[in-house]
């Protein structure tokens, strides 16, 4: 056991309530930080350490793993949540070993070094019992099931791995993204905005998509969908979601309605018309070949909207 006593004397520990919530204020910034498993009788205290360039961020991942373990156990230190499971977040401690500024640097590369360095410097100097790696940002040291090896094996069957010469970086051409393959892919997917509300429900913020939610509160979009999918929100906020209108309706040249489809795709294969070509009539409410109107939630003028049909 490595003389940790001096570094853990200087930690401000603060308590966590049984749905993992710390008393205290988290902001989004470079931190190596701690748990503490609560001494009971006769036993040592065990503790586990991380680090993150979004502290908050990281802070409510580690609640979604815990309430979704069954589905994250490939995730972090198995060992650290398990106990979580066993014990309840309530018999654990949160503590900050260090924050890292990094405002000073622009590389992202550099930045997760500089921080990876540092957790190093506390898994070396506390060697941490629930943390299974000991190399920072390496999963040296985790033992896997035989259930994991097969299923590995599975995915890698029949694939061959393409390996980058010196000759095909340099021929390599750039990947160009279109306005039509950004069409195609938002088709494909149901806008869903968001409205965040205080445990006293007041409107904090409303947000166009999930992508938005997420950048505003510096959490991965995975976070926002979660809550999308699973109703349970993992901070003090509430969070209501409202799946846009994604239908469309079809008008004769007399304004006469003739068709509704559930989506643009859907749309635009019944009719024949590309995709982005559908999307630029349906922006302009212009009639479509002297025979169609097409209208959905984004378009101009909406008759069908307009009529409360």
């Amino acid at each position: 056991m490595k003389d940790n006593t001096s570094l853990l004397s200087k930690v401000i520990w603060y308590d966590i309530d049984k749905d993992g919530c710390i008393n205290k204020p988290l902001n989004y910034e470079a931190a190596v930080y701690i748990y503490m498993k609560k001494i009971s009788f006769n036993s040592e205290a065990c503790y586990y350490v991380g680090s993150t360039a979004q502290l908050a961020s990281r802070i409510s991942s580690h609640k979604c793993y815990v309430i979704n373990w069954n589905k994250y156990k490939n995730r972090g230190s198995s060992i650290f949540y398990k106990s979580v499971l066993k014990h309840g977040w309530i018999n654990f401690k949160f503590g900050v070993l260090e924050y890292i500024d990094l405002s000073t640097n622009t590389d992202t590369k550099q930045n997760k070094k500089i921080i990876l360095d540092r957790e190093q410097y506390y898994l070396d100097n506390i060697n941490p019992s629930l943390n299974i790696c000991k190399t920072a940002g390496s999963p040296l040291g985790v033992k896997r099931d035989i259930m994991f090896s097969i299923n590995l094996s599975r995915s890698r069957r029949g694939k061959s791995k393409k390996l980058d010469t010196r000759v095909n970086i340099i021929n390599k051409k750039p990947k160009i993204v279109t306005d039509e393959s950004r069409l195609k892919i938002s088709l494909r997917c149901k806008g869903v905005s968001v409205k965040v509300f205080d445990k006293s429900n007041n409107l904090i913020n409303e947000f166009p998509t999930l992508t938005s939610a997420a950048k505003y509160f510096g959490v991965h979009t995975k976070t926002i969908s979660m809550i999308y999918k699973t109703g349970k929100s993992y901070d003090n906020y509430i969070y209501k979601f409202n799946i846009k209108e994604n239908k469309v309706w079809v008008y004769d040249s007399n304004h006469k309605l003739i068709k509704t489809l559930d989506s643009l795709k859907k749309t635009s294969e019944w009719f024949n018309i590309p995709s982005s070509t559908l999307f630029n009539y349906i922006r302009s409410g212009k009639l479509y070949k002297n025979k169609f109107y097409f209208y959905n939630a984004n378009s101009k003028t909406n008759p069908y909207l307009d009529n409360d049909c």
